[in-house]
């Protein structure tokens, strides 16, 4: 079956390994058609103080340039020029303002602010006191209510990442989400938002796709299209557990994965196909 990979980064982004060209040809050593970059949005010093969260801003060029280059190289493979943006309260302006230059654009939140402005990486296994001095629902809730104001706002929003990131360390939703559930469902359908099924959750504590089955059985039956990716962070992890993916999405009832292009256009593969 035709593999692609809609959610990779590299060592720009201060967590990762990697160059562009070593991403991509990693994608094309496994025969995917096609490979999205999608390296963190720097973001304002104070969010990331130390240069480990995203991308910086003097970085930007050579990211793009990295990925002109590869695409020369490269023709046989379809490589998507993306950006992953974090979604923080009162981000909106700043996003805006940044994500021209980019064929893909991925929502996802990652942190949540206390009342004196201090941020906090909740999916951080060096951060996990943050869970337990807040509790583990109010958590869930706060990421949710940020999560449908990503979707929600101006940004012209590609897809959404892992939209279900809180579990990662351990910690799934111990209360009724149907609600919820519904309404992120209702808010991504209302803007044609794409989701995708992350594998890189795999290969943490919690041990599952994002979205898990319920979640994903929610953008289902709204009728949402999914993107898959792994969520790379080395170039070896490029298409990781894809063929899971495929499987999380054709248990929750689709026939078919979406797949964006660099002409803003979008493109489908059947799931049956072999």
């Amino acid at each position: 079956m035709e593999l692609t990979d809609t959610h990779t980064h590299t060592w720009m982004s201060g967590h990762g390994t990697g160059t562009v060209e070593e991403v991509v040809s990693a994608a094309v050593a496994k025969g995917l058609t096609t490979i999205a970059l999608t390296e963190h949005l720097p973001l304002p010093a104070e969010v990331d103080p130390t240069g480990t969260f995203a991308m910086q801003p003097n970085q930007v060029e050579g990211y793009i340039e990295a990925i002109e280059e590869a695409r020369a190289a490269h023709p046989e493979i379809e490589i998507i020029r993306g950006i992953e943006v974090d979604w923080r309260e009162g981000a909106e302006g700043y996003l805006l303002k940044r994500i021209d230059p980019y064929d893909i654009v991925l929502g996802s939140v990652h942190m949540l602010s206390d009342a004196a402005g201090n941020h906090w990486e909740f999916d951080h296994p060096d951060y996990l006191d943050g869970w337990h001095e807040r509790g583990e629902e109010q958590v869930w809730r706060e990421y949710l209510r940020l999560w449908l104001d990503a979707v929600k706002s101006k940004v012209p929003l590609t897809i959404m990442a892992h939209p279900d990131l809180p579990k990662k360390l351990g910690f799934p939703p111990r209360f009724d989400t149907r609600e919820f559930y519904a309404a992120m469902a209702e808010a991504v359908a209302h803007k044609d938002v794409l989701v995708e099924v992350n594998t890189s959750g795999l290969h943490k504590r919690i041990g599952e796709v994002y979205p898990g089955p319920a979640l994903l059985r929610a953008f289902r039956q709204a009728g949402i299209g999914c993107t898959v990716s792994s969520d790379a962070h080395a170039p070896h992890e490029v298409g990781r557990d894809l063929d899971k993916a495929y499987e999380a999405l054709r248990v929750a009832g689709y026939s078919e994965v979406t797949v964006p292009t660099r002409s803003g256009d979008r493109r489908a593969i059947p799931l049956d196909a072999r």
